[in-house]
């Protein structure tokens, strides 16, 4: 099964719209792929779709958190990475990916995509990632 990291925009974007991230989640939710996250990324999603502009309420953001847990594989990366300088926030995407030996990380974030690749960890859209399982 293909084991996908997405980052933190990702699951904001799946969460307030029926697009293709929606339908990447929902591939999870049906078995047909494996979500990876890290504890790092549930925290920075929580914090994020927690913002008023979202009007989630917190039983809404309970109810998404405890979705997404329950599709995906929680890993705890020991390793520290400090490659993307510019935004060193990203880093945590690089190192869950690295540790739950994900196949792609899924993002649409111009420091992670211009990247390409990490430690043969493909680095693509979510078009790109839905091509390919479809």
């Amino acid at each position: 099964m293909l084991k996908i990291t997405p980052d933190t925009n990702i699951l904001v974007s799946a969460v307030i719209s029926k697009g293709n991230e929606f339908e990447l989640l929902r591939l999870a939710h049906i078995g047909r792929i494996k979500v990876i996250l890290s504890l790092q990324i549930l925290k920075e999603f929580k914090d994020v779709i927690s913002r008023k502009k979202f009007g989630f309420s917190d039983e809404q953001i309970n109810r998404i958190l405890k979705s997404i847990v329950n599709i995906s594989a929680i890993v705890m990366p020991s390793n520290r990475i400090d490659l993307i300088k510019e935004d060193p926030a990203d880093n945590k995407i690089l190192e869950c990916a690295e540790t739950g030996k994900a196949d792609y990380i899924v993002s649409g974030d111009g420091h992670l995509l211009k990247l390409k690749k990490y430690k043969g960890i493909e680095i693509v859209k979510t078009s790109n990632i839905l091509k390919k399982i479809n």
